[in-house]
């Protein structure tokens, strides 16, 4: 199973759903909704799932309940019994990622793979990191590992400085 090419899929849908929304809305990524986004990642990631999951049948769920505490974002299940499950945030804050890490963390499933997808709005200044990305790499009891980044500029009428799009998904791994 190729998680890397997952990951390389949601920070390339961010980035083609940026351009598309700054020449439609004047907007850039963070216009969309969550579940939105979700919902693109995975047409995008179903289109490759013989060669990101190696087996012909693979199920896409939307908001998947795995007795976690809430739905998961977006799962895909596979005919060997393992699971894919993915978080997603967008603009939000180190307690609402924290609770999302929480969250695949009381996922039971052995044969589970468990993404956490973030895309971050960070001033130009504060570049790379504005602190929410170091944040939950060092989380105690959580064994979280980047597996791919992205930084790109974007339009929005939330701020007055300019901000940039820090798309990153990590894997998380079971609750030390």
């Amino acid at each position: 199973m190729d998680i890397n090419r997952i990951a390389q899929i949601i920070c390339s849908v961010a980035e083609s759903e940026n351009k598309e929304l700054s020449d439609i809305a004047q907007e850039g990524i963070f216009h969309m909704p969550e579940l939105a986004f979700a919902y693109e990642c995975g047409k995008a990631i179903i289109k490759e799932s013989k060669s990101i999951f190696g087996e012909t049948t693979v199920e896409w769920c939307r908001e998947c309940d795995l007795k976690n505490g809430g739905p998961t974002d977006l799962v895909f299940k596979l005919d060997s019994g393992y699971i894919v499950a993915i978080e997603f945030k967008l603009r939000d804050t180190t307690t609402a990622y924290q609770n999302d890490i929480e969250k695949l963390g009381r996922i039971k499933e052995e044969k589970c793979i468990r993404l956490f997808c973030a895309l971050v709005d960070v001033f130009k200044h504060q570049l790379p990191d504005d602190g929410r990305q170091a944040h939950i790499e060092c989380l105690a009891n959580y064994q979280v590992k980047p597996l791919h980044k992205v930084t790109f500029d974007t339009k929005q009428s939330r701020y007055v400085k300019p901000v940039s799009c820090v798309a990153c998904v990590w894997e998380v791994g079971q609750s030390l």
